[in-house]
């Protein structure tokens, strides 16, 4: 989209006139802009760009210049004035509710006003994020067009002075979050709502609990959006790192950095991307910077050995100056277990202490850990106090930091020190500029991590408005994801480190914000008909007046539909209701098999509808039969022209609604196919492995048959053999690279190993060596 555009669609109407004027300055760069123009731009030469260049004149250059700096001191006027106008509303509402004020309040009316303020301030965040983008588009235009002259050094100069985008808008939320926690203390809350009461008024959850969390990642453009919306249900958690009692509410979001240990085969972060039971981590983290001295904690998680779905965490504080010889096994934390004693601690307190200490220092010796990374990230956290049962928190602004040693020709950190002094010493922050290219990674996203208090056994996440952001278009759904896993993957993406990527590094490629209108069609389809079986859900639709009533087109076809699942349970011997899924899978296993090019009969359904896993938990699954089962097996025995000649019996008896076509391609084999260089370069590895075998038996075989003489017959012999195990490699070869091209090309989800080879050529060269030595006469 045409940034143009974007800005006539986002920009709030009630602001327009203080907008940057785009198209105004486009007009003075002398570009036409209509729809031929990226086509023009795509086959402009080089000649055409200089003779546009030598028309440009030096007073064409001081009016768009001008009008630039113009619209640039338009644009930070106005957002000064609304975020002082911002600040100044919420200090008339604190005076508001302040104790020494006698003015009565309307509670429900002063959380509308608060909502507006919140509004407003989403918008004006907005604001600024589309200005900045505009100034640095035209800028780049005027850059390209006109290369003698540029402007974006001036740009960032006056940008300098006119910082129209670096306010600050934490003080503002942590605020507003106060204001709102004082409404829902004081005003008459519904009985129907769950969550965002006091602490006094809200339900407990009767029986055994269970937290689950949800990770999910958030572009910057709805970060601010999805901030305010939270916010209006739960409070922010203020970190104040200062011993005072005193609350500074300026103080912006704290700074966290964790250092994650691994060891040069980097076995921890194979564990926990295969997901093992003996997965484990060790981590080391601080609040703020650390040439302030913060309390630094260690921290490893583990599975429990009895329970293998929770997992639990050991935490003990440590001193900077002790971090060291803890990690080499010098110093087992005896001062603080001294003063632990001396303080009269229980007994049952310091023995295990003490035991985690020396559980975590063996893990270190068993594991031969070492610092590998640093992840830095400012987090926003949103919970009513004393009540725990939804948590969420926001990580952005993440940097992924290399912290290893491991090549010891140019480490990335003292190998006799536990962490990076030019980091640390220096106290550098986001986006931290001077580190070295390929040791740092930047996480274009923010990560939300919500975590639910739930019923044991209970699948339905409460209170509803969680669900509905979970379910909106401002979030993107990340499961598994690891922050380490991630920055592993990114900083030491080499065959000599890792072989082993996260499934989620496909979808770095891809956009991931939705339209919100599509977004809002998915979630009333799926509230809608989720739950339902397939005949209930189409009656439904049948009947509604969206199906435009008895007689319509659309009408008819959801009643052949109707009839045809009826006809499908009737000849299978059910009655009772069916899914969709179900349905679709049953009948047209076979023919998925064809289009498929014969893949394994009995694979997963799942794998096929992978992308909508909160659908395959809402609507249940019905299995096949053993009956059904066993001829499904069956029939992936028969010859290729028997399935064709059942698929085509199927397809006449079987009768389609009006409209409706039989697909020729599945879903999960159409659009663009999104493969991975290192997964395609690692095919073509294999095949030049194999080529590079195939020219050494042949050079063998034709020495081995020139240098021999005419009664040589041993060597003749072995030389028709080598020559047979040559034509064997490059047949082999070829064969499974082009065997393993197809299957990624079709998405196919078989296993692309293929052991036959290797083993037939080891055998023979084996046999070989037998031959030549105890058979030579």
């Amino acid at each position: 989209m045409l940034f143009g555009v974007k800005l006539l669609n986002e920009a709030y109407p009630d602001w327009a006139g203080s907008y940057i004027d785009y198209e105004r300055l486009k007009r003075l760069l002398k570009e036409e802009d209509d729809g031929s123009t990226s086509a023009r731009r795509a086959s402009r030469s080089k000649a055409s760009v200089d003779r546009r260049s030598d028309s440009w004149t030096e007073k064409d250059e001081s009016a768009f210049v001008a009008a630039l700096d113009s619209e640039l001191e338009k644009v930070y006027a106005f957002e000064s004035n609304k975020y002082a106008d911002l600040k100044n509303k919420v200090a008339s509402a604190e005076a508001r509710i302040h104790p020494a004020s006698s003015e009565s309040v309307d509670f429900a009316a002063f959380e509308k006003e608060l909502d507006e303020t919140l509004s407003e301030a989403q918008e004006l965040e907005k604001f600024t994020r589309l200005n900045y983008t505009g100034f640095f588009k035209i800028v780049k235009k005027h850059d390209r067009l006109y290369s003698k002259y540029s402007v974006r050094p001036l740009l960032q100069v006056r940008l300098a002075a006119l910082p129209f985008n670096s306010e600050n808008y934490s003080p503002i939320l942590y605020k507003l979050s106060s204001l709102y926690a004082h409404v829902r203390e004081n005003k008459v809350i519904a009985p129907s709502l769950e969550l965002g009461q006091s602490v006094s008024q809200a339900p407990t959850i009767s029986g055994a609990t269970t937290f689950k969390s949800f990770k999910f990642w958030v572009h910057p453009d709805n970060l601010m959006e999805v901030k305010t919306y939270i916010l209006r249900h739960l409070p922010l958690l203020i970190y104040n790192p200062q011993s005072s009692k005193v609350l500074n509410l300026s103080t912006p979001d704290p700074t966290i950095t964790t250092l994650y240990f691994d060891n040069p085969d980097f076995q921890l972060y194979l564990e926990k991307l295969e997901s093992r039971e003996t997965a484990s981590s060790l981590r080391l983290r601080w609040y703020g910077k650390l040439n302030d001295h913060p309390e630094i904690f260690i921290e490893r998680k583990f599975r429990d050995p009895e329970d293998k779905e929770s997992v639990q965490e050991q935490r003990i504080p440590i001193k900077e100056k002790y971090v060291k010889p803890f990690i080499d096994g010098l110093y087992s934390m005896e001062k603080t277990i001294r003063k632990m004693r001396e303080r009269g601690a229980p007994a049952v307190e310091v023995e295990k202490f003490d035991r985690v200490v020396t559980e975590m220092q063996q893990f270190i010796r068993a594991n031969n850990l070492q610092p590998v990374m640093r992840a830095v990230y400012s987090r926003t956290a949103f919970q009513i106090p004393s009540d725990d049962r939804v948590r969420i928190s926001i990580d952005n602004d993440i940097d992924l930091i290399r912290e290893d040693s491991l090549d010891t020709t140019r480490p990335c950190r003292d190998p006799d020190d536990w962490h990076r002094h030019d980091i640390d010493d220096m106290g550098l922050e986001h986006p931290f500029k001077t580190i070295r290219k390929g040791e740092i990674s930047r996480f274009p996203y923010a990560v939300m991590d919500i975590k639910v208090a739930m019923k044991v056994g209970d699948k339905k996440i409460r209170p509803s408005w969680v669900m509905d952001l979970m379910s909106s278009h401002l979030v993107k759904e990340a499961p598994m994801f690891s922050k380490f896993a991630h920055g592993v993957s990114m900083l030491f993406d080499d065959e000599e480190y890792i072989n082993v990527l996260p499934y989620w590094l496909s979808e770095m490629e891809r956009d991931i914000r939705r339209d919100p209108e599509q977004a809002y069609a998915e979630e009333l389809n799926r509230k809608k008909f989720g739950d339902q079986p397939l005949d209930l859900s189409l009656r439904t639709l049948a009947t509604s007046p969206a199906a435009g009533g008895s007689g319509s087109a659309g009408n008819e076809a959801v009643q052949s539909l109707i009839a045809a699942v009826e006809e499908h349970s009737t000849r299978h011997g059910r009655t009772e209701s069916i899914s969709l899924r179900s349905f679709i899978d049953e009948d047209d296993r076979e023919y998925q098999q064809i289009v498929r090019n014969d893949v394994d009969a009995d694979e997963d359904d799942d794998d096929e509808d992978s992308s909508d896993s909160e659908d395959d938990e809402a609507v249940p699954l019905v299995g096949l039969s053993s009956r059904n089962k066993r001829k499904n097996k069956s029939a992936s025995g028969k010859s290729w022209f028997a399935r064709k000649a059942s698929i085509s019996r199927r397809s006449k008896s079987f009768k389609l609604p009006p409209g409706v076509e039989r697909p020729k391609r599945l879903l999960t084999q159409s659009g663009q196919v999104m493969v991975e260089p290192k997964v395609w370069l690692a095919n073509e590895r294999t095949f030049n492995k194999w080529l590079q075998v195939t020219v050494l038996l042949s050079a063998l075989t034709f020495a081995m048959f020139n240098s021999a003489d005419k009664y040589n017959y041993v060597a003749h012999r072995l030389a028709y053999l080598y020559f047979g195990l040559t034509l064997f490699c490059g047949c082999w070869g070829y064969g499974v690279y082009m065997h393993r091209v197809k299957a990624i090309q079709m998405r196919s989800g078989k296993h692309l190993d293929s052991p036959l080879g290797p083993i037939v050529v080891c055998f023979a060269l084996l046999g070989s060596v037998f031959f030549h030595y105890y058979i030579e006469p």
